[in-house]
């Protein structure tokens, strides 16, 4: 791998907070082959620590998302009327979490004070609603690609090969998306209250397996990417 390319992906906001976010599963996930308890303690203390940087850096979140929302507007450069309503829908439901997250976050450090837990569960529940969403709208752009996959077979070969060609990409980018947004939607839900669904189910290990899965896929095509674009110049 490029140090640079790794470099400029750690310059960015994402990049360091995927790379956080893989460290912390990796700790979790590294719980299940500890056989002492004051290492699987640390690790579990290392992993919370990380956890909790991410949520000091998301205290920036709502200039950005803010700003998405403003640039969005109703979405009438989408093509897609049913991608647009659930895009919508998902800007609504961050520009809500960012703030609540906020409270929360005083309140678990004495700042303010309140039902910290109460807090937590409802950040939780917004986290699955956001997750889903997205799921939603990569199913929908997958249908779509899978359409248009199906009637460019039905043209001529020589004429299309190139856009054929780019559809898959897109289909496989699409699929791997799914695939992330899964995995993270499995985990998420462990962290609602037990009763609901499969919350509390999960062991340390099972979530830090399904993160790091769907934080190493992440990383791998963020950096792929990268080093596509550096061929292209």
């Amino acid at each position: 791998m490029d140090i640079e390319i790794l470099s400029n992906y750690l310059d960015t906001y994402r990049g360091r907070d995927k790379i956080l976010s893989t460290l912390s599963y990796i700790a979790k996930l590294a719980t299940v082959v500890t056989t002492s308890e004051i290492t699987e303690n640390k690790l579990k203390i290392f992993s919370s620590k990380i956890s909790e940087c991410r949520v000091a850096l998301r205290l920036l979140d709502d200039l950005p998302t803010f700003h998405y929302a403003t640039k969005y507007k109703w979405g009438k450069q989408e093509s897609d009327w049913f991608i647009r309503s659930i895009e919508l829908i998902q800007i609504g439901v961050n520009m809500i979490f960012c703030p609540i997250e906020h409270i929360c976050w005083a309140g678990e450090n004495k700042i303010v004070s309140l039902n910290s837990k109460l807090w937590n569960n409802v950040i939780i529940w917004f986290w699955v609603v956001s997750l889903h969403l997205s799921l939603t709208k990569s199913l929908r752009k997958l249908s779509r690609l899978k359409l248009n996959e199906s009637q460019g077979n039905g043209m001529c070969e020589n004429s299309n090969s190139e856009a054929k060609e780019s559809i898959n990409r897109d289909i496989q980018e699409e699929l791997l998306t799914c695939l992330c947004l899964l995995l993270d939607i499995t985990y998420a839900v462990n962290y609602l209250p037990s009763g609901v669904l499969w919350g509390g189910f999960l062991k340390t290990w099972h979530v830090g397996a399904l993160g790091t899965i769907s934080c190493c896929v992440s990383v791998y095509r963020a950096l792929h990417q990268r080093v596509m674009q550096k061929k292209k110049l």
